[in-house]
């Protein structure tokens, strides 16, 4: 009798335990995730956040991020102008007319300083030497172009001319057939040039000049990420975990910069997984908080509204534009 009893009591709670994992399993699958995509350039920007998209990190089980990679400059901005993703790495001028457009973003953080390289095919030769020179560059208006307009017009340099070629795909050609004997660089193009051409010579960084000349700490903040404004208001923890994510993603990739190279090919990059990983030495791959980075950025806009007032919406973007955690 006793027995019978305790197969009894037995059946019973094992019957309750699976009721149990029932309605945990029931409980899961009511969870409604929310989809949010995350879009990163190729190059660089995509790198820095290379684990991330290669290990599909996700911060919080409400949400399902979706990392996606832009492979052109013009697709990436068309996108973000129509206020499509709710989270993106973008240049930095990208992000105040974004602001300024009032598609509700804040910026939150910079991903990347300046890796733009001035580079000779010439010899060894300073900046200053370029007057009367004509020098290639990427893009008409674009930040590689701004920049280095900026920092020759501090120089006073005002007789230079310039060539432009639609990205840095073409610019390495141009560079390695001769065409081009100055040019201003970005990385990962700018290991790939020297890995085929020793001779050719850097005549120095423009984020290292830009320093010099403008007094500027860590340079000017070429990649940033910005945030919908709604996503922040609605779940700000979210917010802080993402990028307690990203930061971790961007510290691995400087101590871990083989494994990060073969993440980013992995990921969708055409470069050679040799060059990227020596690449990524030169391309200032930083992460910091908006709220400790505002002078730069607002000191870098007033430069570019100086420069070229519509390459940030045509003015300097308010205080509201900074997220401050």
């Amino acid at each position: 009798m006793k027995k019978r009893s305790k197969i009894i009591i037995s059946l019973i709670t094992l019957s309750i335990m699976a009721l149990s994992f029932v309605g945990c399993a029931k409980t899961e699958e009511e969870i409604v995730k929310t989809d949010i995509s995350f879009v990163a350039p190729n190059g660089v920007p995509s790198t820095a956040i290379s684990k991330m998209i290669k290990e599909n990190i996700q911060v919080d089980k409400k949400y399902n991020i979706n990392y996606s990679i832009e492979n052109t400059a013009d697709t990436l901005a068309a996108s973000v102008m129509k206020g499509e993703p709710d989270i993106a790495i973008v240049p930095s001028n990208l992000a105040a007319q974004a602001y300024n457009k009032g598609l509700g973003y804040k910026l939150v953080g910079t991903t990347g300083f300046g890796a733009l390289y001035l580079i000779s095919t010439e010899g060894e030769i300073d900046i200053e030497s370029l007057s009367g020179k004509e020098v290639y560059n990427i893009g008409n208006g674009l930040t590689p172009d701004i920049v280095f307009k900026a920092l020759l017009k501090e120089l006073n340099i005002n007789d230079v001319t310039y060539s432009y070629v639609g990205g840095a795909t073409e610019l390495a050609p141009a560079i390695l057939g001769g065409k081009a004997k100055y040019a201003v660089v970005p990385e990962p193009a700018l290991t790939t040039i020297l890995s085929k051409n020793q001779d050719i010579k850097v005549i120095g960084s423009l984020n290292d000049i830009w320093k010099e000349k403008f007094n500027s700490e860590n340079g000017f903040p070429q990649a940033s990420l910005i945030i919908k404004e709604d996503l922040i208001s609605n779940d700000n923890k979210f917010v802080k975990e993402l990028l307690k994510e990203v930061e971790s993603s961007i510290n691995w990739v400087n101590e871990n910069k083989k494994d990060a190279a073969t993440f980013s090919v992995d990921n969708g990059s055409q470069v050679d997984v040799n060059i990227l990983e020596k690449s990524i030495e030169n391309s200032n791959i930083t992460f910091v908080p908006s709220q400790d980075n505002k002078e730069d950025y607002i000191n870098y806009f007033k430069i570019l509204e100086a420069e070229n007032a519509k390459s940030i919406g045509e003015k300097v973007p308010d205080e509201e534009f900074f997220y401050e955690g």
